[in-house]
């Protein structure tokens, strides 16, 4: 079964048909201690200061919330570059309530569980994480969330604007295999010249990030990321033998 609510934001958020994965992050640990600021120099060339700071994200765990201007619609991505382990929760509201989607990337292993608000679609139980596989994972047409970072590398009129703030404009027209197809199709014909802000902190790593995706007359849309707790423990367990669903039906994301 199809749902009207889960087709349209997909074109806006994307994650919904290929986010990346993970693991639930256990409570009681503390990230890891962070450097001492050392921040861009005030001289630094703009690009430059975003091309390093998309590079950081690689480089450590982090926290990453993401929304797309959509309602109460929204992403949480825990996620470890280095061991590609994590978790990515995407919820989207529907009239009846909301549909949640958990995407659990063990390192080489998918898994994804979906929770409705109702039964009548028997896969969407919210207790069968169902194995997706790498080859499905291959063919994902989404927005891959661990990667937005990196079309900052083509940005261009960067301009200050503020402290550790920047904006200026993307040329994503070869972005498709980090964007999805549905982004793509927002952007259209502008996809060549994209506003976007950003902003970086004392280290010069990655903190926020502001798409502009073009919207209905008089209203606002985004890809809205905000990256935080860098360093914090993403432990990644494989679900229990029992939960685990092989052979995913096609209404299951990424399947």
């Amino acid at each position: 079964m199809k749902h009207p609510k889960l087709t349209v934001t997909g074109a806006l958020l994307a994650a919904v048909l290929a986010a990346t994965g993970g693991c639930t992050a256990k409570g009681g640990d503390e990230p890891t201690p962070t450097p001492s600021p050392t921040g861009p120099a005030a001289d630094a060339d703009p690009a430059t200061v975003l091309a390093d700071a998309a590079a950081k994200v690689d480089q450590q765990s982090y926290r990453l919330k993401l929304g797309s201007g959509s309602g109460g619609d929204g992403t949480t991505l825990v996620w470890d570059p280095k061991g590609r382990r994590g978790l990515e929760t995407t919820v989207l509201a529907v009239p009846n309530g909301t549909v949640t989607i958990e995407r659990l990337t063990t390192g080489p292993e998918v898994y994804v569980k979906v929770t409705a608000p109702d039964r009548r679609v028997p896969a969407w139980d919210g207790r069968t994480w169902w194995h997706v596989g790498a080859a499905a994972t291959a063919r994902r047409n989404g927005l891959d969330t661990t990667r937005v970072a990196s079309t900052l590398r083509a940005s261009a009129d960067v301009r200050r604007a503020g402290e550790r703030a920047y904006a200026g404009t993307l040329d994503l027209r070869d972005s498709a295999a980090v964007l999805g197809a549905g982004v793509g199709g927002v952007l259209g014909a502008g996809a060549g010249a994209v506003p976007f802000t950003a902003r970086v902190d004392e280290q010069g790593r990655l903190v926020h990030y502001r798409i502009e995706l073009p919207g209905e007359k008089g209203r606002a849309s985004a890809l809205d990321l905000a990256y935080a707790d860098f360093g914090l423990p993403v432990p990644a367990e494989q679900p229990a033998a029992e939960l685990i669903g092989e052979d995913p039906p096609a209404n299951i994301p990424g399947a």
